[in-house]
């Protein structure tokens, strides 16, 4: 017999799916089969261990489940001997003495027998009189409200988990197995099997965050997208630098001079008169208290890297600035220079960046909303799909 799902586990399930992790049928399924294997039934916290372990699938969803499970508040656990030993029947309960004073007999009192593997949930009566316990004045961290975010650390990872360029490398190791069958098929002879070596993802990403200014308002959203991807992206290597508006000032704007008198906001006529990005200077945390120089940064970038730049470009503040676009086209020809694929993600709304430096760079690189959607797209774009780009680099 199967055990009984806890009643609570409805509202709990309800509870994480709200929050972002997808629980469905097959894991409430696991749950059940393990509580029917007598795992979980010690106590509480067990219960707590063993969804942590069939569910989590990172450090953040153990503790977005265990904050759950507390919030859920569980009755104590009070399991009989039965459901803890598998097969072994209980005794059944002895039966009522019936009265030793003289007169009618009394109806003995029904008994229920307790099946091989329920499991009884109960909460331990409160008298009336007795009243809640102070508080400590002690924060508990199941208490503490986190933030909610468009899109969860789980689909974060794996969206750029489809970031991916296989090369076997290493000892052979792994079978081959239409080579194998091949040679067989050629010699008529039965010889060891062809190994090859395994598959490994090598491709490399290298984020550029603009911090700061009007890009203020979205650094929780980014630091947690961010930090998702280097966690759980599973990339061979993840590079995060942070600029401010521009990771440099090209030292050469002459170019400028050379287009139209009338007030223009493009640069295509001079698009190909503009020198790459060679200097400047971007810093490698948060902060910017570490600098790092342009050059040393875009030396690690090679053909196949992935770059991926994370700004608002103007955006929300609805400014154009034309030094702004300069240098942003500076940076990104040195990296197409490179053989490296370009993508942009923009927090801003995409019905705000017309008229602005976003709508712009917009022309020349593919730029996304920084949403789920957009993260596919952009990784789409790095893995090489054809994209429509009005004036490509």
């Amino acid at each position: 017999m199967n055990a009984p799902m806890p009643s609570f586990v409805r509202g709990l399930v309800t509870r994480l799916r709200r929050r972002g992790l997808p629980l469905g049928v097959d894991d409430c399924a696991a749950l059940r089969t393990a509580l029917a294997a007598g795992h979980g039934l010690e106590s509480t916290e067990a219960l707590r261990d063993l969804c942590i372990t069939l569910w989590a699938k990172s450090p953040r969803d153990a503790e977005l489940i265990g904050a759950a499970l507390h919030l859920a508040d569980p009755p104590a656990w009070v399991v009989s001997p039965v459901a803890r030993s598998a097969g072994v029947q209980a005794d059944p309960p002895a039966p009522v003495a019936a009265p030793s004073e003289p007169g009618p007999a009394a109806d003995p009192v029904p008994i229920t027998p307790v099946p091989s593997a329920e499991l009884a949930i109960v909460r331990p009566p409160r008298p009336a009189d007795v009243t809640e316990p102070p508080r400590s004045g002690i924060p508990s961290p199941f208490l503490v409200l986190r933030p909610q975010y468009p899109v969860s650390e789980r689909e974060v990872a794996q969206i750029w988990r489809r970031l991916r360029r296989p090369v076997r490398q290493g000892p052979p190791t792994e079978l081959d197995l239409d080579a194998t069958l091949d040679r067989y098929a050629r010699t008529g002879v039965v010889t060891s099997p062809v190994l090859v070596p395994p598959r490994a993802n090598t491709a490399r990403l290298l984020l550029l965050v603009d911090r700061d200014g009007s890009m203020t308002p979205y650094h929780g959203l980014v630091d947690h997208v961010v930090s998702s991807i280097v966690r759980a992206g599973r990339l061979d290597a993840i590079t995060v630098a942070y600029f401010r508006n521009t990771p440099g000032r090209s030292l050469d704007r002459s170019a400028l001079a050379a287009l139209p008198g009338t007030v223009t906001a493009e640069l295509d006529p001079i698009l190909d008169r503009i020198p790459a990005l060679g200097t400047g200077r971007v810093y490698r945390d948060p902060a910017m208290l570490t600098p790092w120089p342009v050059a040393d940064l875009l030396d690690a970038v090679t053909g196949g890297s992935a770059v991926v730049v994370i700004s608002d470009a103007g955006a929300l503040r609805g400014s154009f600035v034309m030094t702004r676009l300069f240098d942003t086209v500076a940076l990104l020809l040195a990296v197409v220079a490179r053989g490296a694929a370009v993508a942009w993600l923009n927090p801003v709304d995409a019905d705000r960046w017309p008229d602005t430096t976003a709508g712009q760079i917009a022309r020349h690189v593919p730029m996304y909303p920084l949403t789920r959607d957009g993260m596919y797209g952009a990784v789409d774009a790095l893995r090489g799909h054809p994209v429509p780009v009005e004036r490509p680099l």
